[in-house]
């Protein structure tokens, strides 16, 4: 008997501990990640005051007030689970700074850094021997690329290779379509050279406005020249639908094969 009872009790704390694991994993799948994106460019033109950046900010709704002061702005955030999980991202010019928090606690805390340049030549060297052996070094990279596109067009010319080429769109479409943006809309204030350039450009994208109507605010300004943007994007995404996706991909034999050809290549 009391055998029985140590069995009915594991049998139980498993099956809880079971129950909990599914749900867990119900969660992480199916639960979505909200996330919205917001970005602003200024070239040329005046700063705007104080009334112009509060409009701004209703329009893009601006969690942290940035002001719209020239150059490039952008941002990310995002949350998961009741916004038990939340991550920001932020660009200013070179700067950048990111974190995530679980809760009230920073998992990958926040840092600013600045992109450094690649390749960069000796101290002692001239101008133009920096130039040089920029030009060189790009001279010869594009010169690598061509010879493993010309191998690779090579490969697809296999009827397989193309059937896993078109069989991989078409997953990265289905894919693209529950990961993209649900709502968003950009703002234009452009000012060319004169007003004619900035007619004709005007003309060129209101011809094909009733594409995109609804997601395009255009402000052509004929007395200055400036270009002054800022565009706001919102969506969300259920891992569930990237996991089918990845798991379609991996388990196609001609994707998997032609994946294997392509990465012998680039090394």
């Amino acid at each position: 008997m009391i055998a029985l009872q140590i069995l009915k009790v594991t049998g139980i704390i498993l099956l809880v501990i079971l129950c909990l694991i599914l749900v867990l994993l119900a969660i992480v799948l199916f639960v979505p990640i909200h996330y919205r994106g917001e970005a602003s460019y200024l070239d040329g033109g005046d700063a705007p005051d104080e009334m112009a950046e509060e409009e701004a900010e209703s329009r893009t709704g601006s969690a942290e007030g940035d002001s719209h002061h020239g150059g490039m702005h952008a941002g990310l955030k995002g949350s998961w689970i009741l916004h038990i999980v939340n991550f920001f991202y932020t660009k200013d010019g070179d700067d950048t700074d990111m974190a995530v928090r679980l809760l009230c606690f920073k998992v990958y805390p926040g840092r600013s850094f600045q992109t450094a340049d690649e390749d960069d030549a000796k101290e002692g060297d001239s101008p133009f021997d920096k130039l040089k052996f920029k030009m060189a070094g790009l001279y010869d990279r594009m010169k690598q690329t061509v010879v493993k596109i010309r191998r690779i067009l090579f490969i697809l010319n296999d009827e397989r290779d193309q059937e896993a080429v078109a069989e991989l769109l078409y997953r990265v479409k289905i894919l693209l379509k529950h990961v993209l943006p649900r709502k968003g809309r950009l703002r234009l204030h452009l000012g060319l050279s004169d007003p004619a350039s900035t007619g004709e450009t005007a003309g060129v994208i209101y011809s094909l406005y009733p594409i995109y109507r609804e997601h395009l605010v255009l402000e052509p300004d004929f007395d200055e020249k400036i270009i002054d943007a800022d565009i706001w994007a919102k969506g969300h995404i259920q891992l569930i639908f990237v996991l089918i996706a990845a798991i379609r991909i991996y388990f196609n034999k001609d994707i998997r094969r032609l994946y294997r050809q392509i990465q012998a290549i680039r090394s």
